[in-house]
């Protein structure tokens, strides 16, 4: 009877575990979506309106970026955003899959989400004999879920290779 009562408390004790981790499955798959869908946010910088995109971010949030080395800081991205809606043709887009680390989430700190995006961006540049310029590289982005559990951006860092190609190629090449 004793073999009877603790096979039984096992059974229990191993479905109590296996709907903890079944759980836990579907709230990290939960944050990954919500993850992802920050990112998609955030390459859509030429498709939604600046102050819609601006939405995905946290208030005290920062973008750095070479040509911005001090960081374009929360109230600077809504015009980063305008200036660049007016630089047509363009494209900036993610190139890859999503690389993921999360830090913190202990009863004392909210989890940071740690994403690697490959990216590209391309622009033809009027002003230098319609040469298209292409930069390709890495956006690391810090995430946190806010108060509602929306999943906000708190830093983007760019990391990046240039490289520009004329339209008019030589002839043996």
């Amino acid at each position: 009877m004793v073999r009877l009562n603790v096979f039984i408390l096992f059974i229990i004790v191993s479905s109590f575990i296996l709907d903890l981790n079944a759980d836990q499955k579907h709230s990290n798959d939960d944050v990954t979506k919500k993850i992802e869908d920050s990112i998609t946010h955030l390459f859509s910088l030429w498709t939604l309106p600046c102050s819609e995109w601006l939405n995905v971010f946290s208030c005290d949030a920062v973008w750095y970026h070479p040509k911005f080395p001090d960081g374009i800081q929360y109230n600077q991205l809504k015009d980063f955003c305008e200036i660049n809606q007016a630089t047509k043709p363009a494209l900036f887009r993610q190139d890859g899959q999503i690389r993921l680390t999360i830090s913190g989430n202990s009863p004392l700190s909210l989890p940071l989400y740690h994403v690697m995006v490959p990216y590209v961006y391309g622009q033809i540049e009027n002003g230098n004999n319609n040469s298209l310029f292409i930069n390709s590289g890495y956006e690391y982005v810090e995430l946190a879920a806010d108060q509602n559990n929306a999943i906000r951006i708190n830093r983007v860092v760019e990391f990046f290779n240039r490289a520009s190609l004329p339209f008019v190629w030589p002839d043996n090449n």
